[in-house]
């Protein structure tokens, strides 16, 4: 069954689908001795011979019958998320045994000051569902940050937070403990930018003193100390393969669409081509006590209306007739 060359190369641990994208544009890799560049093209991995670096992916781990190994590892603070650094600083492969035939890589980045759980694995189809935003897997963090953080101050970094490249995406703050000089914090993200965190509570005046990752999805580390490693069973691996499919726990509810000045409808501010007009008030038909009768026999004929009091001083000749007599010289 043909699949996109990206995808293949990902399932075979040859790198991530992202970085896989990039071999391909770099023209890297070769599948049946022809040098390929289109980001489209679908390959056979039962069939055809594909290469990167003039090196041949396994068609069994192309087709994804390999075993994947999937590690969770305790990224200390000053030790670097990635695979090698060009100025020989310690990465977080140093940290683990070689595995023979198997090329390793951090899913998603945590920064060099930070600690926590960071997943490593060969697995390049499950990194790209577990770190593109678009299936929104959860990340905690246990946060402390400098001063008294309010409630006011979490919600508006659950809010979002503006920064250079754009505002930050829904987040949730819980306040542990707030001090007068350091508060408690837990910060889930569905969205990671390059030290959001960090970033954004320094936007709030609430600098961060130390951050660590304590949860991706369901993972957590289970009492690993900095520096140490566990194999993930198959409950989680199981688990975190549900998150990158979508399932209702791994997914953040969206953000309501925010409403701008000119949707009246969504700022709650009535719509004046569909205001209301006051009803007209209509005659009253009904004479009593207190209400004045409606007299539509006591029209003129210029359309004008007259009282009823009108009505009976001209039946009975009083009042009216003298007037009108002396306007006339009478």
């Amino acid at each position: 069954m043909e699949e996109r060359l990206q995808k293949v190369l990902a399932r075979a641990g040859i790198t991530s689908r992202r970085g896989a994208e990039r071999l391909i544009v770099d023209g890297r890799v070769a599948v049946n001795g022809r040098v390929v560049r289109e980001m489209g093209i679908k390959v056979d991995p039962a069939m055809d011979e594909i290469r990167v670096d003039t090196l041949l992916v396994p068609r069994a781990a192309a087709a994804g019958e390999g075993r994947c190994t999937y590690l969770l590892l305790h990224k200390p603070t000053g030790v670097l998320c990635t695979v090698k650094d060009d100025r020989g600083r310690k990465t977080v492969l140093d940290l683990v045994p070689p595995f023979p035939g198997k090329r390793l890589f951090p899913v998603g980045r945590l920064d060099e000051d930070s600690d926590g759980i960071v997943i490593l694995t060969n697995d390049g189809e499950l990194t790209h569902r577990l770190t593109h935003p678009s299936y929104g897997v959860p990340k905690t963090y246990d946060v402390r940050v400098k001063g008294r953080l309010t409630p006011e101050d979490a919600a508006k970094f659950e809010a979002g937070v503006w920064l250079s490249e754009g505002r930050t995406a829904r987040s949730r703050v819980q306040i542990r403990r707030a001090g007068p000089r350091v508060t408690h914090v837990a910060v889930t993200l569905s969205e990671g930018r390059n030290r959001e965190i960090r970033r954004a509570f320094a936007k709030l005046d609430h600098p961060v003193l130390s951050l660590r990752r304590i949860q991706i999805g369901p993972i957590v580390s289970r009492g690993l100390k900095p520096g140490q490693y566990r194999p993930l069973d198959g409950d989680e691996v199981r688990a975190l393969q549900a998150l990158g499919e979508g399932g209702p726990e791994g997914r953040m509810r969206p953000l309501r669409r925010r409403s701008t000045g000119t949707d009246r409808r969504r700022s709650g501010k009535p719509d004046p081509a569909k205001a209301k007009k006051p009803p007209r008030r209509r005659a009253k038909t009904v004479t009593g006590k207190g209400r004045r009768p409606t007299n539509t026999a006591g029209k003129k004929a210029g359309g004008k209306r007259t009282s009823g009091k009108q009505q009976a001083r001209r039946k009975t000749g009083k009042g009216g007739g003298g007037r009108t007599a002396r306007r006339r010289g009478g």
